[in-house]
């Protein structure tokens, strides 16, 4: 059923029916209702731009929220996998579609950070090129899918020379958080420099922070002593009685307090991420250099002790919050200085539009993805490598911090087998790490993914199909719309 104001006029060549869900992903209930013609032209790796499906799962994924079975992910895999395949829709070539979505499916479809790729990730960077065209920076999820403010920037800067070359202009209402921030350090003229832009932007991206500047403003006249008892609290002498008593200035202590640790847990994350490029940057030297050359074991000499000394001074630091962030903006940085950068986030051609909840209904964060066909298709697999490769990165991925000596848990002396196989893994200008004990699974690009397939279909001693289907809990069955098993990768 639809709104009377929803229905298009007697004129119109647009009709709304009502079909059940599973239907109206079917393209043969079309051509019979000679709503499309026949989808001719199987196996065609030539985008189809007759059709355009626009779809909406925010009412399925609200339902889910309820206890239901989630969609938009599940969906998604289905349309690569056609897409890959030639078949439903893309029967007659690739077709271009334009999702809405709750951002929390965003977050992983669309990932802007290293941690949030997942399975869904690869096979959509395999066949698509997804963009956020409208987001939300307002929710949880916006807060904690952020990098490290350097890293943010930089991919800011290009878009936004994609953005003034191409002559796009988002709307000052419209704009997001980041986008306000990249402009203001453009105009700054420092967003080259990696201290810049820290201060007021926090390893996770507080939302004290504008608090914090609208009571510098509050209390900018007053002058506050450098000085502090043994305790480490402030001698305020020459403060006004009255001010000291008003639960504002109190409220503005404190979030000082928070912003220096801040800025020092920041600086001490940079200072070990510029050791860490250090480290990145002979590994590129060496591998410039011929096996025999004796400068390629000098370098490697270096860079082993440069690593050691990394790897202590992580070592002795106090708790676990540190590391981790180090691990995350190390990889972050890695992937986007990968060539081409990872992160399909970072190959958008303009920042997205910002959303207000309040302008959908019922209140919610929602995104609007354009999910474009890869043209030249660039990894082509039969139905069978794709059901290997979907297997496989689901049995990988089981901790998308593990590295692919995980291998081994598949399938003892798989680890050699298979990555011998695959140079990319090992070629830091294409991603890699000359350890691969370093390579995490989720840094793993669309090159590495179809690799490991093909050399893992090529190994002789590979289990068989049906092993790694019933692979203890990794896998479980859930019903396609066609009626057969498949494993289920989210």
């Amino acid at each position: 059923m639809s709104l009377p104001s929803l229905r298009p006029q007697q004129s119109s060549r647009y009709q709304l029916i009502d079909w059940p869900q599973l239907e109206a992903w079917e393209p043969d209930r079309y051509v019979a209702e000679g709503l499309l013609p026949a989808l001719d032209g199987r196996g065609s790796t030539e985008p189809n731009r007759s059709i355009l499906v626009l779809a909406n799962t925010a009412l399925s994924a609200l339902r889910q929220e309820r206890g239901g079975f989630p969609r938009t992910h599940l969906k998604l895999l289905h349309w690569a996998s056609d897409m890959a395949n030639s078949t439903t829709f893309h029967a007659g070539g690739p077709v271009r579609m334009l999702l809405w979505c709750p951002e929390k499916d965003a977050t992983v479809i669309v990932p802007r950070t290293i941690r949030y790729r997942s399975k869904l990730s690869v096979l959509l960077e395999m066949t698509c090129h997804v963009e956020e065209i409208v987001g939300s920076d307002e929710s949880v999820f916006a807060r904690q899918k952020k990098r490290d403010q350097v890293t943010e920037l930089n991919s800011g800067k290009r878009v936004a020379k994609v953005m003034e070359d191409s002559g796009i202009a988002i709307p000052p209402g419209r704009q997001t958080d980041l986008q306000k921030q990249v402009n203001e350090a453009i105009t700054r003229s420092k967003s080259d420099d990696a201290g810049q832009g820290l201060e007021f932007t926090s390893i996770r991206g507080r939302s004290w922070h504008e608090e914090l500047e609208d009571l510098k403003e509050v209390f900018k006249n007053v002058e506050l002593p450098r000085s502090k008892t043994s305790g480490g609290r402030r001698i305020l002498r020459n403060v006004p009685e009255k001010i000291i008593e008003d639960p504002r200035f109190t409220r503005f202590l404190q979030l000082e307090r928070n912003l220096k640790h801040v800025q020092k847990r920041t600086g001490l994350i940079e200072g070990l991420l510029q050791e860490q490029a250090q480290i990145d940057a002979l590994d590129l030297q060496a591998h410039a250099l011929d096996s025999k050359d004796p400068q390629r074991t000098a370098t490697l000499a270096e860079i082993q002790q440069k690593k050691t000394q990394l790897e202590e001074r992580l070592h002795n630091l106090k708790g676990n919050n540190t590391r981790n962030e180090f691990k995350f903006f190390k990889q972050d940085r890695k992937a986007y200085a990968s060539n081409p950068p990872l992160l399909m986030w970072d190959h958008r051609s303009a920042e997205p539009m910002k959303a207000y909840k309040e302008e959908f209904y019922p209140a919610r964060n929602l995104c609007l993805l354009d999910i474009q066909p890869r043209h030249p298709y660039p990894y082509q697999l039969t139905g069978a490598e794709l059901l290997f490769l979907r297997v496989l990165t689901t049995t990988l991925w089981h901790d998308g911090w593990d590295n692919l000596t995980a291998l081994d848990r598949i399938a003892p002396g798989a680890f050699d087998a298979v990555t011998s196989k695959v140079p990319s893994l090992t070629d830091p200008t294409r991603g890699g790490e000359r350890d691969l004990h370093d390579l995490p699974i989720c840094r793993l690009t669309p090159e590495m993914a179809y690799g490991l397939t093909k050399a893992w279909l090529d190994w002789p001693s590979r289990p068989s199909l049906g092993d790694l289907l019933h692979r203890g809990s990794l896998i479980d069955d859930v019903a396609l719309t066609d009626g057969t098993s498949m494993p289920k990768l989210l």
